[in-house]
């Protein structure tokens, strides 16, 4: 009998964890993120980029966004990039699901800035990013604009690397 009463009590329990949204255990972000956000980078669990139908691989551009900066580091294309690689995180909508490598890893993108023009490598996601948003490693970000650290409007497209 108290076998019977123990397991519908955990039965009972096991039901509603499932029953919670995913807002009632996920916590309120800010709607703009740091411009250093290497904290929120991790390897992804799978590297097949199979199952990923969320990227945006076929449009060329040009989109356009918000540029940031972060510290490079393991990267979510299964890359370690260092602090003077011309690098970018792409943002989750063009990135797909941050759990694979994305197929748009390793492809380049050209940015237009307000100081230079440049070409730089994805090679890791920006899930806090909107779509059409880039997040440079910060060689990358000093060369292309004036912004001193601050995020900036961009205009971008797909190039050959």
């Amino acid at each position: 009998m108290k076998a019977a009463i123990s397991f519908a009590i955990l039965a009972s329990l096991f039901v509603s964890t499932l029953a919670l949204n995913e807002s009632d255990i996920t916590p309120d972000l800010p709607s703009q993120p740091p411009s250093n956000a290497a904290l929120r980078r991790r390897a992804p669990k799978n590297k097949s980029s199979s199952g990923n139908k969320n990227s945006n691989i076929s449009a060329a551009g040009p989109f356009t966004g918000k540029l940031t900066w972060y510290d490079v580091g393991g990267d979510a294309c299964g890359t370690h990039s260092k602090a003077s690689d011309m690098v970018a995180a792409l943002n989750k909508p063009q990135y797909g699901n941050t759990d694979e490598v994305s197929p748009n890893c390793g492809r380049c993108a050209k940015i237009k800035g307000d100081k230079a023009t440049i070409v730089v490598k994805i090679v890791d996601a920006c899930p806090e990013c909107k779509f059409g948003s880039l997040d440079l490693s910060k060689a990358a970000f000093n060369k292309v604009t004036k912004a001193d650290g601050v995020a900036k409007d961009i205009s971008w497209s797909w190039v050959k690397c």
